[in-house]
């Protein structure tokens, strides 16, 4: 397998290195910033390509890692070059391998090959890329997935209609989660913490419950006072709310009640439910 890459930003240029790292063959890159391709070509050892026209040529299988927004452009650009048997890939974690239209007419395999990782940093982020989980789905995502695991990563397929439900459960563990990080901070400000103090403060905590989440799944991880089934703190808490936000507590504390409910499955906790449907 011969891979080239079209951009060169974080994720290509990780993603090559990963490849390399684990002698697949990298052929090089072609970025629209020049400067990009050159960066990466050194860092991978690889080439640079002068035209995507080169870099589709040099390769039998393309992965497309510019922003998701040029993706279907990238892909209207390169079908009107050879592609027949060559396998296209992109490492968007929303969108479908179906981006790739008419691939079939094209006689190209597709493949959306990616990361549940948050790739961070151009030249760094490909050690933590080895052993981490990689989703396929398309219509080579059964050759795809020898190659990932040869690099170290876990793989699992899916379809391309829960693809957005895929993205959505990344999307609650990792940014809906730093949202509520950003709430609590701003709850201890009220209590006349600085901005500092706060994440000091709840650093512990963050970590703490993310550890036991990995380590021990979300049931055994969970505390506080849905857990417990505790209605005064819970009255406590939305005395500190307004209207908005009390909705969005009882919302996500529902959640916690259907989870300590089958930690706790011969406890009743219908007046709690009951309180909090009344304010979500």
């Amino acid at each position: 397998m011969k891979i080239g890459f079209i951009g060169a930003g974080k994720v290509g240029t990780s993603m090559g290195k990963l490849f390399c790292q684990h002698g697949v063959d990298v052929t090089g890159y072609y970025s629209r910033t020049r400067e990009h391709a050159e960066e990466a070509a050194a860092f991978t050892r690889t080439r640079c390509f002068d035209t995507w026209k080169d870099v589709v040529d040099a390769s039998d299988t393309l992965f497309i890692t510019t922003p998701d927004s040029a993706i279907a452009r990238v892909w209207d650009d390169i079908t009107t070059l050879p592609i027949k048997s060559k396998r296209i890939c992109h490492c968007s974690g929303a969108l479908p391998s179906s981006i790739f239209a008419d691939a079939d007419e094209h006689g190209a395999g597709v493949c959306s090959v990616h990361p549940l990782l948050a790739v961070s940093d151009r030249f760094s982020s490909w050690e933590q890329l080895e052993g981490a989980f990689f989703t396929l789905e398309g219509s080579c995502a059964a050759q795809m997935e020898p190659l990932m695991q040869r690099c170290g990563a876990q793989t699992a397929t899916i379809r391309a209609e829960d693809k957005a439900r895929y993205h959505l459960a990344a999307c609650v563990v990792s940014n809906l989660a730093v949202g509520l990080s950003h709430w609590g901070m701003q709850l201890l400000e009220q209590c006349g913490f600085t901005e500092r103090q706060a994440l000091s403060a709840l650093s512990p905590l963050i970590l703490g419950n993310a550890q036991a989440i990995c380590e021990k799944g979300p049931q055994q991880a969970l505390t506080g006072p849905a857990e417990r089934g505790d209605m005064g703190t819970i009255q406590s808490h939305m005395a500190c709310l307004d209207r908005e936000d009390q909705a969005l507590y009882a919302l996500l504390t529902r959640k916690l009640c259907d989870l300590a409910q089958e930690k706790h499955p011969d406890r009743d906790d219908t007046i709690l439910r009951t309180y909090l449907e009344g304010l979500s």
